[in-house]
């Protein structure tokens, strides 16, 4: 039998794709495969720079809740808190008054970076070097503070701190009161403190091996209030006792003339003084927030790196004027303004009741180099920061708040 012919039409129906149609298929599906890799490319550095631009949000929310926890807490002394922190009442014998850690009588102090122009700075480098000498900050023009920033304490011997950044001081107590387990200086001059045993946790003290009592070591700070006197003092040796047996404090100077501090109006607190400053992060990339805990238990202060990529901190200070303090702001000034301008500078520490502080950020990771144009300069609480030309680029964001003093206000 003879094979069947199929119909012509049949056959032409049956055929594959002609050259020409395979050619422009192939076109079709470059040309697509190319504008998804583009979306794909554009969304990544999208997604990036989100990721980037969240993080810089979170690293300065963290900044802010550290320097706003502390400044809230500026010149607290127990209930003895809203008095001018002068003697008799308020006595600070056997301490210091030019070391910055026991400073005790000035609840804030701030240094301004010495500029060259007014109210302006450029950063020459995404890394720049650390400066150790003072003069390149402003002397303060109050009396009786530490009128030059020691930045080798602050820092740390043989360290510096970034040009154009300003430093803040703040001292006040730090943990929970203890009660005191019997009255002190019953007579005059005594130099030991009885506390109660076990309140304030169970940590121990740099040397790793001995436990705080109370929150006390040896060469720590500490303060003993009633509503009507307070006495800061440095502790040489502690005894911690078992509960309910009360735990000794020996004083390193005697409570001299003091009045009588009872069981029943008096608190001893852990007292300590924190330095808030920026320099080289410990990655070398870049510069850090850092701050520095001086309580007397850690000889050169417990340096603390906070947050990674803060590059200045700029301080602006709320000061209370009136003739008679009322607790409120009259005027934001530097801690010395330009020139020594009295008009913008803090004449007495004790009159500031707010602290505004400005921090400049930047992403941790540069972007991009084809991404065009980007800010060449930002405000930081009224400073002008030129950002550096060379180098990575990389996003910056400028960040302010303002946190009121709350125990310079409430007692007004």
């Amino acid at each position: 039998m003879k094979p069947t012919k199929l119909p012509s039409r049949i056959i032409g129906q049956a055929s594959g794709f002609t050259l020409v149609e395979l050619m422009v298929a192939l076109a079709l599906g470059m040309l697509l495969a190319i504008a998804m890799s583009f979306v794909y490319v554009a969304s990544k550095r999208s997604f990036s720079r989100q990721q980037q631009l969240s993080s810089l949000q979170q690293s300065v929310r963290t900044a802010f809740e550290y320097l706003s926890s502390d400044t809230r807490m500026v010149g607290h002394v127990g209930c003895y808190t809203g008095n001018p922190l002068t003697s008799p009442t308020f006595n600070t014998t056997g301490l210091s008054a030019t070391d910055i850690a026991t400073n005790f009588a000035f609840g804030v102090e701030g240094y301004d970076y010495k500029n060259s122009t007014v109210g302006a700075y450029t950063l020459t480098s995404n890394a720049p070097t650390d400066e150790t000498d003072p003069a390149n900050w402003e002397t303060n023009v109050s009396s009786s503070s530490i009128n030059v920033v020691p930045v080798s304490s602050i820092a740390g011997v043989g360290n510096g701190l970034t040009p154009g950044s300003d430093v803040l001081v703040i001292r006040t107590v730090s943990g929970r009161p203890v009660r005191l387990a019997a009255n002190a200086n019953v007579g005059t001059g005594q130099s030991t403190l009885s506390i109660e045993s076990g309140a304030g946790g169970s940590a121990n003290c740099s040397d790793g091996s001995t436990a705080k009592v109370s929150g006390f070591c040896a060469n720590s700070y500490g303060l003993v209030a009633s509503c009507k006197q307070a006495r800061v003092f440095r502790v040489t040796s502690s005894a911690l006792s078992t509960p309910p047996a009360a735990s000794t404090l020996t004083l390193a100077a005697s409570m001299g003339s003091d009045p009588l501090y009872t069981t029943d109006a008096s608190e001893v607190f852990p007292m300590q003084t924190i330095a808030y400053y920026v320099k080289r992060s410990s990655s070398g990339t870049t510069t850090s927030l850092y701050r520095r805990i001086f309580d007397g238990d850690h000889s050169d202060g417990l340096e603390q790196e906070l947050i990674e990529g803060v590059e200045s901190l700029q301080l602006r200070y709320g000061v209370d004027t009136s003739t008679t303090s009322d607790g409120v702001v009259d005027q934001y000034v530097s801690a010395k303004g330009p020139l020594g301008n009295a008009t913008d500078s803090v004449t007495d520490w004790s009159r500031v009741v707010a602290v505004r502080m400005g921090l400049l950020v930047r992403s941790t990771n540069s972007v991009e180099s084809d991404l065009g144009s980007m800010a060449s300069s930002g405000i930081v609480n009224g400073v002008s920061v030129t950002y550096p030309t060379s180098g990575s680029k990389y996003d910056r964001r400028v960040f302010t708040t303002t946190m009121a003093v709350r125990n310079k206000i409430a007692y007004f």
